[in-house]
């Protein structure tokens, strides 16, 4: 079967159109985080010819929602229907202008496994390295650093949370340690660390009161 009869083939439910518009905010997403040398669209494949659905950093290739898929998501597409690769690459790839990408283009399929789109990445890597440096190490001006933290386990999460709301809160002067108790509560369930199974027993364990202070203490905080 060719191509073109391939994609005649193709008919788009409601549903499988919501998947697509699902996954759109992922392409902002992404190219926010590597930055403006690196490509990234959604293709449909309802209509071939304008394929291209949601775009970011449009400048590298001058493509835009509307522009139709390329010879690659033509045969991405094809060989779906003969094995299972849903990740082709990461490849390199050199456009008519001479820039040279590394790419990775990702299949979407819908609930009954059918092909429905794609979502592309292209990574310029003819851009200028200072670009990639202003992009990649932050500077002194950069406001958006903040401290994350990576556990392995669950309980960790609790631990370190509940560590980090103690230290900071000790600090506090003038604050009776029921007073600091009842801010480490009322921070963490702010967090959402209540939410975790478990983590009422671990917390009144580290902070040395009873499972049914910290209850009495997150009903006052609903209530408030």
């Amino acid at each position: 079967m060719e191509a073109g009869d391939v994609l005649k083939t193709i008919k788009l439910t409601a549903q499988d159109k919501e998947i697509l518009r699902s996954i759109a905010p992922i392409v902002g997403g992404i190219a926010e985080l590597f930055g403006r040398n690196c490509e990234v669209l959604l293709h449909s494949f309802e209509d071939p010819g304008h394929s291209v659905v949601e775009i970011a950093n449009a400048h590298i290739t001058g493509r835009k929602v509307g522009s139709p898929i390329t010879d690659l998501g033509l045969n991405v597409l094809m060989q779906s229907f003969t094995n299972r690769q849903d990740v082709v690459g990461s490849y390199y790839t050199r456009t008519e202008t001479g820039k040279l990408f590394r790419s990775i283009t990702i299949l979407i399929r819908n609930g009954r496994q059918k092909p429905i789109g794609m979502l592309c990445i292209n990574l310029d890597l003819s851009a200028p390295l200072i670009d990639f440096v202003r992009d990649f190490v932050p500077g002194a001006e950069d406001k958006n650093e903040t401290v994350e933290n990576f556990p392995t386990e669950i309980n960790d999460l609790v631990h370190k949370s509940l560590e980090d709301s103690i230290t900071r809160i000790n600090l506090l002067k003038g604050v009776s340690a029921a007073g600091k108790n009842r801010m480490i509560i009322a921070e963490l369930a702010e967090k959402g660390v209540f939410d975790i199974k478990g983590a009422v027993e671990i917390v009144a364990g580290e902070m040395g009161v009873s499972k049914y202070t910290i209850y009495h203490r997150l009903r006052g905080l609903k209530k408030a």
